[in-house]
């Protein structure tokens, strides 16, 4: 973090004085994962995910109850009680509730006297039929939680794709830079060899003709710099625009006197990861895991929609005792002549509602089921291709690596030759092109290696950064 914040504090400075900097990939990567919006904003979804769940956890917080009433009338006091109480869900459904009564006044229905210290009351209230198994407060708190770990699944696949997108743009500017370099050399070359054609023309050792073809190719590799020092311009923009500074400050591309790190061009995959089954590579993708994670939430629904095709029985449990201490002189006896008990029931006669939601319950799961098995099986491909692709890729930088060997081993007989007089000043040119559109070539299939094994790294999830 320290290096991130200096390399923040180097890109706010004006380029005008500050050293050039080598930008790594990981450096670049870091800066978005710190910085950038979009990473930003994919760190409020996972706070509102935990939010949501705390919200779902709420159905199982203590509630205080206070009930006071008192009548009064022609100064008669008919009336006057409080009653306090405290329920506490609990999980499989079950209430527990204690509380304590007061009573007074000269018109005081029977069966709401207590005694003078009060009664205390302590219960339970148990559903033994719908809402036993599963309840709509359980449902949605294990919702949420699940909800919870899709938020960072989702944070993490907006992640990755933003760390791909920016990769596209660094390898993009990484292989304008690698050529831009390779013609400034190409350029400064073609200046000296027209400038000794020049000399060898005046002393009479070539021809006018040799001097116009010097002049063409310096011209001609002139033209191709021009290019991709466009290109090069172009393409930091495009790297800075995934660049921002602390407080949602955008970097101004014209600051940024940075250049790229050509070591990443020896990026690799751990050691093994090739070898991995395409399912269990699939299995760790977070978007594959937010499938999974949908049929888990479904399931819930389900057995929640399940549990409901049945009757609701709550049966209602209590002790009672005089005074504040519901637990004072307890006893079998006790036990047995003081207590509350009671029951609600209550059955439609043909579910009809019930049944419909279970079975678009069902519905719903089968069809979030399969999407999983085609996203899974999509993604192990996905992982098969970029494998095949960087494999190919890599058999190709062998080639041309050679090819660019040898090119330059024939440049090099070319020049000897034509020293000797025994060449063209054309076939020398010929050849150096030759290496040159090699150089490129690899340049170009070597960016693009990038790019593949990020993508390898992203299906993956491999793509954090420190």
């Amino acid at each position: 973090m320290k290096k991130l914040s200096f390399f923040v504090l180097f890109l706010s400075l004006n380029s005008v004085w500050a050293q050039e900097k080598r930008l790594t990939l990981d450096e670049y990567l870091s800066l978005i994962k710190s910085y950038h919006p979009v990473a930003l904003q994919a760190g409020i979804g996972v706070d509102r995910a935990f939010y949501l769940r705390r919200e779902a956890l709420g159905a199982f917080d203590p509630k205080l109850e206070l009930a006071q009433e008192k009548k009064v009338f022609n100064g008669t006091n008919y009336y006057d009680y409080l009653i306090p109480q405290v329920k506490l869900p609990l999980w499989y459904g079950i209430d527990l509730k204690g509380s304590y009564t007061t009573y007074s006044g000269n018109f005081v229905n029977p069966e709401n006297r207590v005694p003078e210290a009060g009664l205390g009351f302590v219960g339970l209230s148990v559903p033994l039929g719908s809402g036993l198994i599963i309840d709509e407060r359980r449902a949605a708190l294990k919702q949420a939680s699940l909800f919870q770990n899709m938020a960072a699944n989702e944070q993490q696949q907006i992640l990755n794709q933003l760390f791909v997108d920016a990769t596209g743009a660094y390898v993009k500017w990484l292989n304008n830079w690698l050529n831009t370099e390779i013609y400034r050399e190409a350029v400064a070359l073609a200046k000296q060899r027209a400038e000794g054609v020049k000399l060898l023309f005046n002393n009479g050792d070539l021809p006018a003709i040799d001097t116009l073809e010097a002049l063409i190719l310096l011209q001609s590799r002139q033209q191709k710099l021009i290019d991709y020092e466009t290109k090069l311009i172009t393409s930091k923009n495009d790297l800075a625009s995934y660049l921002w500074l602390e407080n949602a400050i955008p970097v101004d591309p014209k600051l940024l006197n940075i250049s790229p790190d050509p070591q990443v061009l020896s990026l690799n995959l751990p050691d093994g990861l090739l070898n991995e089954e395409p399912s269990i590579i699939a299995d760790l993708n977070p978007e594959v895991k937010n499938y999974g994670i949908k049929v888990q939430q479904l399931e819930v629904e389900r057995r929640l929609k399940l549990d409901q095709i049945k009757p609701s029985l709550n049966v209602n449990l209590g002790l009672l005792n005089s005074g504040r201490n519901i637990f004072n002189n307890m006893n079998p006896a006790w036990l047995q002549n003081n207590q509350k008990f009671g029951f609600t029931f209550s059955m439609p006669l043909t579910f009809t509602k019930q049944r419909a939601s279970y079975s678009l319950a069902k519905l719903k799961l089968k069809d979030a089921e399969y999407a999983f098995l085609d996203k899974r099986n999509l993604t192990a491909i996905k992982w098969e291709n970029y494998k095949n692709d960087l494999q190919n890729l890599d058999n190709q930088i062998k080639l041309y690596r050679g090819m660019e060997e040898n090119s330059s081993s024939l440049l090099k007989g070319e020049e000897i030759k034509f020293s000797a007089g025994e060449s063209s000043l054309f076939l020398v040119n010929s050849r150096e092109q030759k290496l040159l559109e090699v150089r490129e070539k690899t340049n170009e299939i070597s960016a693009k290696r990038i790019e593949v094994i990020q993508n390898l790294k992203w299906i993956a999830n491999l793509m954090g950064v420190e």
